[in-house]
């Protein structure tokens, strides 16, 4: 059995040599195919040790062209066909392209069947494009794998600065147009969170305010002012009204009558307690049982 094995070897031996006076084929009993020229170093072939199953690789009829590489194009039984083709391929230092683009001859990274492309690392998945053909198609997703806009990112985003503050910006709806709207941060000793409403304003008009945790809701631009209607001693013109809350440096007191029709009282502050937080205001004439003070306290600050 080796004798019939070396002999066969010779002969493919031989083949190698026939056309060429410096090339030179040695085969070896142990499986292996020696190739070499005039010079003493030699490229080899070698089979697996173990667990061989036979099979022919049929090389291509022509010699391919620079920078094309062997690939199998169909096989047959144990007979794989060979053939040239383009190593189209990205490397890891950069791929030199002609034209980006997905249309005939132009060169693209992704898949080119009904599969998502998937960017992970250390095998753990980062971004997702869906490929599966739908109204998802070419959705992103960033920290899940099934994205319900053209970019769902389902983690925290940062917008990092280099010293300027960087900015959220939304474009005007103008095909033509060039200007946006943009949120800013501030330079913050502390971080700063804002929870938005769980609800839409039930009404026109309302504004959002914070708590001072940073939770937003919608109220009415002056339901939070000091504000309050006095009824006064009945006779009197000087009224000493209890604000109950603190007055601040910079409070605007604004009064007003709310008496019978017909009359017309005239009325004034005429001195404020920053410390019993009281205020006093005057009217034209002493007041009655029906009349009124309505007053309110604006902060500007």
């Amino acid at each position: 059995m080796t004798t019939r094995i070396t002999i066969c070897m010779a002969v493919a031996a031989f083949m190698f040599a026939v056309g060429s006076q410096s090339a030179f084929a040695q085969s070896q009993t142990m499986g292996t195919l020696n190739l070499r020229n005039t010079q003493p170093a030699t490229v080899s072939l070698s089979l697996p040790t173990t667990g061989v199953t036979a099979y022919t690789m049929l090389l291509p009829s022509t010699v391919g062209a620079a920078g094309q590489a062997l690939t199998i194009q169909n096989v047959t039984g144990s007979t794989a066909t060979m053939n040239w083709t383009n190593a189209s391929f990205w490397k890891l230092d950069g791929t030199a392209i002609t034209t980006g683009g997905t249309a005939t001859n132009q060169q693209y990274l992704g898949t080119n069947n009904a599969q998502d492309l998937v960017l992970a690392s250390n095998a753990s998945e980062a971004l997702r494009v869906i490929g599966v053909a739908g109204p998802r198609q070419g959705f992103i997703g960033i920290g899940t794998t099934t994205p319900s806009a053209p970019v769902d990112i389902a983690k925290t985003v940062l917008l990092s600065n280099t010293g300027l503050a960087t900015e959220l910006r939304f474009a005007e709806p103008l095909a033509s147009g060039s200007n946006f709207t943009s949120f800013r941060a501030a330079v913050q000793t502390a971080d700063i969170t804002y929870t938005l409403p769980d609800v839409a304003p039930t009404s026109d008009g309302l504004v959002l305010t914070s708590t001072t945790g940073g939770t937003l809701s919608w109220t009415r631009p002056l339901r939070d002012m000091i504000r309050g209607i006095f009824t006064p001693v009945v006779g009197n013109y000087v009224h000493v009204i209890a604000i109950g809350a603190n007055i601040t440096s910079g409070t605007i007191p604004i009064v007003t009558m709310v008496n019978p029709p017909g009359t017309t009282i005239g009325i004034s502050v005429t001195g404020i307690n920053d410390i019993n937080d009281t205020m006093t205001v005057e009217t034209s004439i002493p007041l009655g049982t029906a009349d009124r003070i309505a007053w309110i306290m604006v902060q500007p600050n």
